[in-house]
């Protein structure tokens, strides 16, 4: 939800993990596949919110625990919020275009009574290694079921089983749907799983515990939601690595289970740029409230990209 509400000028709420249904979505990868919410503003995310959050029995990973009123929530303001802005989020590869713009508001949300203070993640560096470890992983053992026989489509006139199964999953999957499944299958084989898929488990415990740290002295987190601006379509088809690093300020959140937030912050060449706001687990209030507040003194939600006027 965050980087494509980033690219679009628009407002993504990725919730906690457990917080809505996943009843109904396929598989992708399970420890990390979420609901959420793409809307023109905080408080549209709120009243969305309001109604598919909760437990649910049909879904095994969602949590029964109270709702909290997100609408109600949207007026607590941010005076006196403690937001650390993430050094590693703001590093290399950051467009400082971006930067300067997320900065500003920042600085918007400083003058509503916010305090920043500045963090360090230094685990946050190995994201982007331990989640497209991770979530191919999954989505190998997910995705196995589309074999033609039960889900998904099927091949015309197989030959025999061998046949179905691979003129199927040949057809049915692009490129980099296979690239995703064939890199899983290889990191948890046997001879790999300890190498790989073990020590991306490791490394998410890290990133995890330096939030929970982290949000023990501050109240949210903060930095750009993507490097750049959106790019052009297929520009990155042909370098995949190039395409994985576009997710290096989300995939943490992602890998930790988090509350995160994408607010619309401003332009650079007529596109828009994504300011991510994170909440420790559960307190989506806490981001609403936050994304209100800047939205109640900036304009950058109600305007198109180009410049043009909603």
């Amino acid at each position: 939800m965050r980087q494509p509400a980033a690219f679009c000028g628009v407002t993504g709420l990725k919730p906690s993990y457990g917080r809505v249904s996943r009843y109904g979505i396929v598989a992708y990868a399970s420890s990390l596949d979420q609901a959420g919410v793409l809307a023109r503003s905080a408080a549209d995310c709120a009243h969305v919110l309001a109604a598919i959050a909760g437990g649910d029995p049909r879904d095994a990973t969602s949590l029964d625990r109270p709702v909290d009123d997100y609408v109600a929530a949207l007026g607590a303001g941010v005076s006196g919020t403690r937001i650390g802005v993430v050094r590693e989020l703001h590093g290399a590869g950051v467009d400082q275009r971006v930067a300067d713009e997320t900065h500003a508001a920042l600085r918007a949300l400083e003058r509503a009574g916010a305090v920043l203070v500045d963090v360090t993640l230094p685990s946050l560096a190995h994201a982007i290694a331990a989640y497209y470890v991770i979530a191919p992983a999954e989505a190998s053992a997910n995705l196995a079921r589309y074999d033609g026989v039960r889900y998904g489509r099927r091949c015309e006139a197989p030959r025999d089983l061998e046949d179905l199964y691979s003129r199927t999953r040949d057809e049915g999957f692009g490129a980099e749907v296979k690239r995703r499944i064939l890199t899983g299958t290889h990191v948890l084989s046997s001879g790999y799983y300890d190498a790989y898929y073990r020590r991306a488990q490791q490394v998410r415990r890290l990133i995890a515990n330096e939030f929970a740290a982290a949000f023990r002295d501050v109240d949210l987190l903060a930095g750009p939601t993507a490097p750049s601006v959106a790019f052009a379509l297929g520009e990155k088809s042909a370098d995949p690595l190039a395409m994985y690093a576009a997710d290096v300020n989300t995939v943490a959140v992602n890998l930790a289970g988090l509350p995160a937030i994408s607010l619309p912050a401003g332009f650079v060449d007529g596109l828009p740029v994504g300011l991510q706001l994170i909440a420790p687990a559960f307190a989506e209030s806490r981001l609403l409230a936050a994304g209100h507040a800047l939205q109640q003194s900036t304009e950058h939600h109600a305007r198109r990209p180009g410049g043009f006027d909603a």
